[in-house]
């Protein structure tokens, strides 16, 4: 009896500060989240970008297309999405490497600055001729 009791308070205690909730298979892996996190966000910048720009679309129908087709390319859906992403949410521990992976693939890539060539027919310096190349 000595030792049964001390046996069970351990255990008791290790399932006590054990995680609670336990991964299933309807949540996405880390490398599929971070993926249609990714998406998703390119997604949101195209829509800043360029349809609100055009006032012939609506930017809440134009973004729920784009959400279906990124779950339709990544064969999920919504609701397993949205399941997945309370999962890892409420996970900080796994959450935040998904978030650091979005955040360095973003600060991978350089910002696209086209390169204008100058007018060559303006004249900057009224009575000054511009000399032909």
């Amino acid at each position: 009896m000595k030792i049964f009791f001390p046996v069970f308070i351990i255990c008791f205690l290790c399932y006590g500060c054990s995680n609670k909730q336990e991964k299933n298979r309807s949540v996405l892996s880390e490398k599929e989240m971070t993926e249609i996190m990714w998406d998703m966000m390119r997604a949101d910048q195209y829509v800043q970008d360029f349809v609100l720009k055009d006032s012939s679309k609506n930017k809440k129908e134009e973004s729920i297309k784009l959400y279906e087709k990124i779950f339709h390319i990544h064969h999920t859906t919504h609701e397993q999405f949205e399941k997945s992403q309370s999962y890892y949410q409420s996970n900080p521990l796994l959450y935040r490497p998904i978030m650091d992976s979005l955040v360095k693939k973003q600060n991978s890539i350089k910002p696209v600055i086209p390169t204008t060539r100058p007018d060559t027919g303006f004249q900057h310096m009224p009575g000054k001729r511009l000399r032909k190349e």
